[in-house]
């Protein structure tokens, strides 16, 4: 080999070795792997980010915010470049926003909003919708009755959201008497198991008649249906979120009326490309301004999609969201 061309080999070589260790490092925090779709995002995001020829790192603190916290800064410490985020504290989750921007690297909330001026971008789903488009079908089936609301803790922010859509479209009706709300349940977490005792509890405690019941999401969905006299399971309608296996195969069951379903791929993808470009200092021109609770942050929001019996094929199982293997497995 000539002089040259075993420079030229010798300079390619360290372009590549350059450009390996020189990777982007792209950080997924995520809150815990309790719900079905967490897996999903983990694989998705993680996918795209080494597609795109970065590095991920995912971390899961299995609910624990105070945990989040610290390991997000670690984290950062060892050098994440960009940090993407599903806050299990929307307040707490702030710090993490404080010390990464001391650090120079960008946040990107996903899923659940950070309350921080802050974040370099909020990514998720338009929570205020899923609660209209739960309330919505609900209404079509049941537009008489007795409701109740049972949603998911207040430190998560699209909880707060959720509600505040899911009341927006049942005010006219509850104004006319048509609707009665007997129940207005705020729980501590996202858990089956709390759902159950508090929806048992509540049952046992008044007289009133339930007609439906609006989740904020398939595993409270799923708790109040556990929770139910077995005579009543399929008669009274029942709405959550997610598009869970659980909640699908209650849907064809007839115990769960409807799902609100956002799609988990393009959400990840999405957030993985975007952490990406952010630190080349590039940003997206589709970013919106997102305003509640006093903060107004850039933005890009995905619009859900209602999941029924009659449109599983056309969705959940035409996306891959879920298996006709998966459906058939007994629980």
């Amino acid at each position: 080999m000539s002089k040259r061309r075993f420079l030229m080999a010798f300079c390619m070589g360290l372009l590549a070795f350059s450009t390996q260790v020189h990777a982007q490092k792209v950080g997924f925090l995520l809150d815990s792997y309790i719900m079905d779709r967490w897996y999903l995002d983990h694989k998705f995001f993680e996918e795209k980010v080494k597609s795109m020829g970065g590095e991920c790192r995912v971390e899961v603190p299995n609910g624990d915010a105070v945990l989040q916290v610290s390991m997000a800064k670690k984290m950062i410490d060892e050098g994440v470049e960009v940090l993407v985020v599903v806050p299990i504290d929307a307040d707490m989750a702030g710090e993490i926003v404080s010390y990464a921007k001391k650090k120079n690297v960008p946040v990107i909330s996903y899923d659940r909003l950070i309350k921080s001026q802050d974040i370099a971008a909020y990514i998720g789903y338009n929570s205020e919708m899923v609660g209209r488009m739960e309330a919505e079908y609900l209404v079509k089936k049941v537009p008489e009755g007795n409701y109740v609301l049972i949603n998911g803790p207040t430190s998560d922010n699209n909880a707060i959201l959720q509600r505040k859509g899911q009341k927006e479209v049942l005010a006219p009706y509850i104004q006319s008497g048509k609707i009665k709300l007997v129940g207005d349940l705020i729980l501590r977490d996202w858990s089956e198991i709390e759902t159950l005792m508090r929806f048992d509890e509540f049952i046992s405690t008044t007289d009133e008649r339930i007609d439906a019941i609006i989740a904020g999401n398939d595993v409270v969905a799923n708790g109040c249906i556990q929770a139910l006299p077995k005579d009543q399971v399929g008669k009274i309608a029942v709405a959550g979120q997610d598009a869970d296996i659980s909640a699908i195969k209650n849907i064809i069951a007839g115990s769960q009326t409807v799902t609100i379903y956002k799609p988990i791929k393009p959400l990840a993808e999405l957030a993985a490309q975007t952490a990406m470009e952010l630190k080349k200092g590039n940003s997206s021109s589709d970013f919106t301004e997102f305003t509640t609770d006093g903060y107004t942050v850039k933005a890009l929001l995905l619009n859900p999609i209602q999941v029924y019996k009659e449109n599983i094929n056309d969705t959940v199982l035409k996306d891959g969201h879920v298996t006709s293997s998966q459906l058939s497995k007994k629980n």
